[in-house]
């Protein structure tokens, strides 16, 4: 079971904010045993530090699905009073982001030109990005992540595994996903390290 690190803004402003998203993670957990990491940032500074630890191998091995869940404009994330776009974000990251997906529980962020939405996923080497068009609703959208992230989780990370994943999503849950606006996108062009072949001892 692939795990979630998860990164997510105060949606009101301060620290009395109760609204999160990490109900919907500890649900999971319960229900599947779907491990998960929750950290909120309210700095871009924090963004960036929790981002660094997440780039490390420990962390990604266990938790590959990288869900970042703050306000979002079209091809942006709202941290705080800072807006990072995705080639800004793609720098953060670097290209330490083979064999993982980025969702972005964000409004309107994946409201954006697919080539750069490639070149996104090109410069982070991630197997592809899950997010919404257009503002959505919180309840309605919460539901569809407890589904979307359940699914996700279990399916091989790699070409075939996404292709798979994006069929089912959209078969099993289409009028939700479409009602949505959510858009799924895959990396055309991979970039795994080539498995070293083994070479037996004589």
């Amino acid at each position: 079971m692939k795990g979630v690190f998860c990164l997510e803004g105060f949606w009101y402003g301060d620290h009395r904010d109760k609204t999160s998203v990490a109900p919907l993670l500890e649900l999971l957990h319960r229900y599947s045993d779907m491990p998960f990491i929750h950290h909120r940032c309210a700095t871009l500074d924090e963004f960036r530090y929790s981002l660094s630890r997440w780039k490390t191998k420990a962390f990604q091995r266990r938790y590959p699905i990288l869900y970042i869940s703050f306000h979002g404009e079209p091809g942006m994330v709202l941290i705080g009073d800072t807006r990072i776009d995705l080639p800004e974000l793609g720098e953060l990251l670097g290209n330490k982001c083979e064999r993982t997906v980025i969702h972005f529980g964000c409004c309107s962020t994946l409201n954006y030109d697919k080539r750069l939405l490639q070149n996104f996923m090109e410069r982070t080497r991630c197997l592809a990005v899950l997010g919404y068009k257009e503002d959505v609703e919180w309840l309605p959208s919460s539901a569809f992540e407890i589904l979307l992230l359940d699914n996700l989780s279990r399916f091989p990370f790699d070409s075939k595994g996404m292709k798979d994943f994006g069929t089912e999503i959209f078969d099993m849950y289409g009028a939700h996903a479409r009602r949505l606006d959510f858009r799924f996108v895959a990396n055309e062009r991979e970039h795994f390290p080539r498995r070293r072949k083994q070479v037996r001892a004589e």
